[in-house]
């Protein structure tokens, strides 16, 4: 142990006790963790649109309460009456009485009255404001209370409210109007609800930043894509340039089809979770140091006594003969040196009867490879023979239904074409009437190589049964196959077939008729389409190619 004290048993359990208190401390940290941030995260989510909720509402009854106050303004006897007379004695009076009310009222720079038939005021009051022209059609065309979407003049916004000033028969005499500092307006976004780094923001339809809360981050515009009006509003994290990572939730403020939206930095909000995070790490650390002392000095009260049966073994393992263990106590170490010592005795034994057998297993071991190999070739054989006709040698039946399935599957899935091509040979039986059955097996193993030799290296050739051959040509369309069935048909008619007779050698020539018909989505179809086309060519005098009409489908795939 002192030798080699990585290696050593105290140091394995010592280093044991260490990950196992570890991993257990992590885990218990990162369960906390994930609790307290899911706790917090919910917390968020019901505070942020609770936030918006409550400026929404705020904003909504403050800009109610300007267009009231426009409203009483203009339903003054007062500034009615002047405004109805309107020579210049009454529109002094007038502004006289304006005067005192935008005294009385901070939330206006300015008050002014617009005559119905003039474009200039007939009295102003206030800070002094030269009106964009874009906005001056829309407060000549005052017919209710309203107030106006934001504008700018010499980097800083406006908004007006507005209402008409109609005498005692109500009819309009002219238009009140109150100009609002929307910097008066943005202390409606403020919430105590938010972090000293938080912010609520008021952003136009284009996204530039008309107000914002004086905690909140300074931006010009809102990069994040606006809510539609009538959704519920929605917490997302995500990065912001100057912030970094931050939580925020936005709602349409319906008035001036304005977005409020509200972020809270990510850092801000968890920061409390990360802090208790650390303390328990801290503490967790703290356990498992002293667990891993306690281990320490447990495990060299332990190792000591075993280090001599250590020794011995590698004595062992590097063959020494002889080597024993003295036997002390009736302990678990006692116990331990016993059974050394005994196994000591079976190894020795062990190893002079494996000696023994050596050889024997060797030769055994040999035998059974050689069987295991020959057992694989006949195995390979006889699956060969499974699928392959003893006449032809091309494959069989079987084999063919087994792979049609698979190749339509694959047409159906790829939508590639299809095609299967039916041959028969033309007047077999009274071929093999007339020459006896062995030149009939003759001519069908000559067929067989001669149609061989015209398909692709991708065709399935088979015999199908007697005198009838089926051929799987894949990726063909109805046009190709008929192209392929015709050079086969021809090649076949082309060639002479030798056999012996009791005359001597002989030759013959053989006609084939031939179905082809394309896959269409219907599996049955397709070979009942090419069964009914090889019937066809047979009816029309054999020796001739009968493709079966294309019907068009779309086969779902697989």
């Amino acid at each position: 142990m002192l030798r080699a004290p990585a290696r050593s048993l105290a140091s394995k359990i010592v280093s044991f006790v260490f990950l196992t208190a570890l991993v257990a401390s992590l885990a218990v940290t990162w369960v906390s963790a994930q609790s307290i941030q899911t706790f917090l995260r919910q917390k968020v989510d019901q505070r942020l649109p609770a936030v918006l909720s409550d400026v929404n509402h705020r904003m909504a009854m403050w800009y109610d309460q300007r267009e009231l106050d426009v409203r009483t303004f203009a339903s003054s006897t007062t500034l009615r009456n002047n405004i109805e007379r309107g020579d210049p004695g009454a529109l002094v009076e007038a502004e006289q009485y304006l005067g005192y009310v935008l005294e009385r009222f901070d939330q206006y720079d300015a008050l002014f009255v617009l005559g119905a038939d003039r474009a200039e005021p007939l009295v102003w009051v206030g800070e002094a404001l030269e009106l964009p022209e874009t906005v001056r059609p829309e407060l000549h065309a005052v017919a209710g209370s309203q107030i106006s979407g934001a504008f700018g003049v010499g980097g800083t916004r406006y908004q007006i409210a507005s209402t008409p000033i109609v005498d005692g028969s109500n009819r309009q005499l002219a238009s009140l109007h109150a100009i609002i500092d929307l910097a008066v307006a943005q202390a409606q976004l403020r919430h105590e609800a938010l972090s000293p780094r938080g912010g609520v923001y008021a952003v136009s339809d284009d996204g530039l930043v008309l107000m914002q809360s004086g905690s909140g981050d300074s931006r010009t515009h809102y990069t994040r894509p606006l809510p539609v009006a009538g959704t519920l509003p929605a917490v997302e994290t995500y990065e912001v340039e100057a912030q970094g990572s931050v939580i925020g939730s936005a709602l349409r403020f319906g008035r001036f089809d304005w977005t409020i939206a509200v972020e809270e930095p990510t850092a801000q909000l968890f920061g409390p979770a990360f802090e208790i995070v650390r303390k328990v790490i801290v503490v967790n650390v703290g356990i498992v140091l002293l667990c891993s002392a306690i281990a320490l000095q447990i495990a060299r009260s332990v190792v000591r006594p075993i280090q001599g049966l250590s020794e011995a073994a590698v004595r062992v393992a590097a063959g020494e003969p002889d080597v024993t263990f003295p036997e002390k106590g009736s302990d678990e170490i006692g116990v331990l040196g016993r059974a050394f010592n005994e196994m000591i005795e079976r190894l020795e034994r062990n190893r002079i009867e494996l000696e023994g057998n050596r050889v024997e297993i060797e030769d055994a071991n040999q035998k059974l490879v050689g069987r295991n190999q020959e057992l694989q070739r006949i195995n390979e054989v006889f699956h060969q023979l499974s699928i392959t006709d003893d006449l032809t040698k091309l494959h069989n039946h079987r084999f063919f239904q087994d792979h049609l399935p698979r190749e339509i599957s694959r047409a159906a899935r790829t939508r590639e074409p299809l095609s299967l091509i039916l041959i028969d040979i033309d007047d077999f039986k009274q071929l093999n009437d007339l020459h006896g059955h062995s030149v009939g097996d003759s001519v069908l193993k000559q067929t067989a190589e001669v149609m061989n030799g015209v398909v692709r290296d991708m065709d399935l050739l088979a015999r199908y049964g007697g005198e009838e051959f089926a051929l799987l040509a894949s990726q063909t369309d109805l046009e190709g196959a008929t192209a392929l069935a015709e050079k086969m048909r021809i090649t076949v008619s082309g060639t002479r077939f030798p056999f012996l007779c009791p005359e001597g050698a002989s030759e013959l020539s053989i006609t084939v008729s031939i179905g082809v018909a394309q896959f269409n989505g219907d599996p049955k179809a397709l070979f009942n389409d090419a069964d009914r086309a090889l019937y066809r060519a047979k009816g029309q005098g054999k020796d001739c190619v009968v493709a079966a009409e294309l019907v068009r489908s779309d086969p779902s795939p697989g």
